[in-house]
């Protein structure tokens, strides 16, 4: 599924992109939330920061920042899901709007202190990008829980309880 999300992240991606303001979802970041909140917490580390080297590959740029990014917030994320459960689909788009904006922030620090030069417009494009994740990703979840063939939303009131 990485390799999948990462080869539709570097070429296909661009066929959704809001071209007037150079915003596409990051597929990447939707599958790094996906599993920080379906995995335990040492498959969602090690997803998280196979998914931040797979972002550096796909967007070529300097290799390490989205690493070190993904690999944070994702962890952050999977100790917070022992906490706090996030299932609505709601919620995962708050997720995925949190965590993108805070490990796109990170990656973006980072490659300015590699002494990579930021694009115009680099923090609007990161807020873009992570509403338009945000609004895509809980629809990508339905199709990667069907794909995975995960049961774990639940339909109608709880089970009572004795």
């Amino acid at each position: 599924m990485v390799l999948i999300a990462t080869l539709l992240q570097a070429s296909g991606v661009d066929t959704i992109a809001v071209t007037r303001f150079n915003v596409a979802p990051d597929l990447l970041l939707i599958l790094m939330v996906f599993f920080a909140i379906r995995c335990n917490v040492n498959e969602a580390i090690i997803s998280s920061f196979v998914i931040g080297f797979a972002a550096d590959v796909a967007t070529g740029f300097l290799m390490g920042p989205r690493v070190i990014s993904f690999g944070l917030f994702g962890t952050g994320l999977a100790y917070l899901h022992r906490v706090i459960t996030i299932r609505k689909m709601f919620h995962e788009s708050l997720a995925i709007l949190v965590v993108g904006l805070g490990a796109g922030g990170l990656a973006l620090l980072l490659s300015l202190l590699g002494g990579q030069s930021a694009r115009p417009g680099a923090l609007g494009v990161l807020a873009g990008t992570s509403i338009y994740s945000a609004v895509l990703g809980p629809f990508l979840f339905l199709l990667l829980e069907w794909s995975m063939r995960i049961k774990n939303r639940r339909r109608g009131p709880p089970p009572a309880t004795r």
